[in-house]
């Protein structure tokens, strides 16, 4: 049985209401979740604690389903159902850092499904599986390929707890379809490889490099390696900019939504206990104590960014205290050229403008990294 704090059992009343969840839903819709689907298993659940179990069910559910569909020869249907398998998956494990056991199993889950599904494209359309060596294990990531060669690259940073079969492959559909290279990871306390390695913001940036100097020596794939572009949403919101101001072979990044300062010990309890958990999660520490030392920024400390930035900042973010502050900072910090896009009711990652703000970063790109 997970215990709980009394503010957290207070905090997590709040969680499963429609106010609260309601904002996710842009989200889950985008990476192949049906909205009825949706809310069929939301109107099943009562309570937060059922939310893995329940989604991690219907992902069984759809996993069946598209085994049954491959068994009768209906290889669309059933990689569709596999896809779909895996958001549930996602959604189940999302932001449920109570029970680590559960999150991994439904994770694990997702990346048996993603496998499933991506096997039943055809060879020059699908995912391409890339491990990267760092550190003694890997840095596990997909590859997708844009129809033409010599094309940028997209590297896409991960936020506290997207994963590459999810989120990732979502996107990389979209920048793949507007003739970019794209680049898909989990990073470190993230995903697949939080087994290994834990979340340090002091060694994030490191695991970037490692990857471009790993597509440099791999020189297969026909990229152009002299467009680079780092994009990252929420906590990627920060280590992408971040990250690119620690190597100069990026030539544009794209932030939203990103947590640019944390503010130590005092900062992270300020944030909602959903978060709180995350962050001892991701670091692999019992408390905030342990944790600080792993999950503490301030960007103002990194090198200025010398390049493009476009950064994205909302008025309605649930997730961070003092949204106004990481604007400010990042602004002031970028010293190259940058802008800075305001929706002063837009909510965290700007969820609710997404039809808006995806084809933007499309133009801004193509614009940057001619």
């Amino acid at each position: 049985m997970v215990k709980l704090s009394v503010k957290e059992k207070f905090a997590f009343q709040f969680v499963m209401g429609e106010k609260f969840y309601q904002r996710w839903y842009a989200r889950f819709l985008s990476f192949g979740i049906d909205y009825g689907r949706l809310k069929r298993v939301i109107g099943r659940i009562t309570g937060w604690m059922q939310w893995c179990a329940e989604w991690t069910r219907e992902g069984d559910y759809l996993f069946q389903k598209a085994e049954e569909a491959l068994r009768e020869g209906s290889e669309t249907k059933a990689r569709a159902l596999f896809h779909e398998a895996t958001a549930c998956y996602h959604i189940g494990q999302h932001i449920f850092f109570i029970d680590s056991q559960q999150k991994e199993a439904s994770q694990e889950k997702a990346r048996r499904s993603y496998k499933r599904a991506i096997g039943l494209y055809a060879e020059e359309e699908r995912p391409i599986r890339i491990d990267i060596p760092f550190q003694g294990t890997q840095i596990p990531g997909y590859l997708r390929l844009a129809d033409t060669p010599n094309r940028p690259l997209i590297i896409f940073v991960n936020g506290m707890d997207n994963i590459k079969e999810a989120e990732g492959h979502a996107q990389g559909s979209i920048f793949r379809q507007n003739g970019f290279n794209f680049f898909t990871f989990d990073g470190l306390g993230q995903g697949e490889l939080w087994k290994s390695l834990k979340f340090d913001s002091k060694q994030y940036h490191i695991a970037v490099s490692a990857i471009i100097d790993w597509f440099e020596a791999n020189q297969s794939y026909r990229i152009d390696m002299n467009r680079i572009a780092l994009v990252g949403y929420s906590l990627g919101g920060y280590l992408a900019p971040m990250s690119a101001a620690y190597d100069r072979r990026v030539k544009c990044a794209v932030g939203n939504s990103g947590l640019i300062f944390i503010g130590g010990l005092d900062g992270l309890k300020k944030l909602n206990p959903i978060w709180q958990r995350g962050v001892t999660y991701m670091t692999g520490c019992e408390s905030l104590e342990q944790a600080v030392n792993q999950f503490d920024w301030d960007i103002a400390d990194a090198p200025s960014l010398q390049i493009p930035l476009l950064f994205y900042h909302v008025g309605n973010d649930e997730v961070m205290p003092s949204p106004e502050v990481h604007a400010d900072k990042i602004m002031k910090w970028a010293k190259g050229e940058k802008t800075l896009k305001y929706y002063e009711d837009g909510e965290h990652c700007t969820q609710n403008y997404m039809d808006e703000v995806f084809p933007e970063i499309i133009d801004w790109l193509n614009r940057k990294l001619i």
